[in-house]
């Protein structure tokens, strides 16, 4: 194991509640991986996460075609569709995320922070004065903002998740209004036609990786914040 990657996971399982989700699922994780042909910890892990859905699914990979490994799905949910906006609006995001932080002595058992507000939310509210911030994967069934999956699960991903960050420091988090197919964005898009730009910015990841199982590349964002990609084939 490289020092890097060893000094990550040996600082973390000081902490009891790492240290029993090591203990509790890592042989089970392996076994899932090596049933997927899969190393553990994987080159690439990525979270796709489903709003309308409430569900978090987790896929991983050895090269650049992702398998899908397993779902998890929220014990709580709030705010509406729609990306979030301001603090105390209590919306989960939408766009494009990373993981950038875990927490071991988290209030709601275990939790990793996304990086939101990132460049694209800063540039499409930059005249709200408090974008908000602390947004986490977390355990427990409480949401104002945040994706909460239940303390067992969430020991169970935070254990993927940190051996996968400790060899890549690149988690991927996508998160979505729903399962971006055409009849459910026709119908959003005339219950809130304010985000249309938007989620019209969101969708192409999404149809590239259901077609490839493949990720594109997030660029940037234009001038109204939406997301700017560069999609292979599509």
């Amino acid at each position: 194991m490289p020092k890097a990657q060893n000094n990550l996971i040996e600082n973390q399982l000081r902490f009891h509640r790492v240290a029993s989700a090591s203990s509790k699922f890592d042989g089970k994780i392996k076994s899932i991986f090596q049933q997927h042909q899969l190393s553990f910890p994987p080159n690439n892990l990525y979270l796709r996460i489903f709003k309308e859905e409430q569900i978090v699914e987790i896929w991983a990979g050895d090269n650049v075609q992702y398998q899908h490994i397993k779902d998890y799905l929220f014990t709580a949910f709030s705010g509406t569709l729609g990306p979030k906006e301001k603090e105390g609006d209590k919306q989960i995001p939408e766009g494009f995320y990373k993981i950038e932080l875990f927490n071991p002595k988290s209030n709601f058992h275990l939790s990793f922070k996304i990086n939101y507000p990132n460049h694209a939310d800063s540039i499409r509210n930059q005249s709200v004065q408090n974008l908000g911030g602390d947004i986490y994967i977390h355990g427990s069934n409480k949401s104002i903002g945040c994706i909460p999956l239940g303390d067992e699960n969430i020991a169970e991903l935070y254990w993927i998740c940190l051996n996968a960050y400790s060899i890549k420091q690149q988690i991927p988090v996508h998160i979505f209004p729903c399962k971006m197919e055409k009849d459910k964005m026709e119908k959003l898009y005339q219950q809130q036609p304010q985000f249309k730009s938007f989620w019209n910015s969101l969708e192409p990841m999404y149809r590239f990786f259901q077609s490839h199982k493949m990720l594109g590349e997030v660029t940037g964002c234009d001038s109204l914040g939406n997301y700017q990609l560069a999609i292979p084939w599509d």
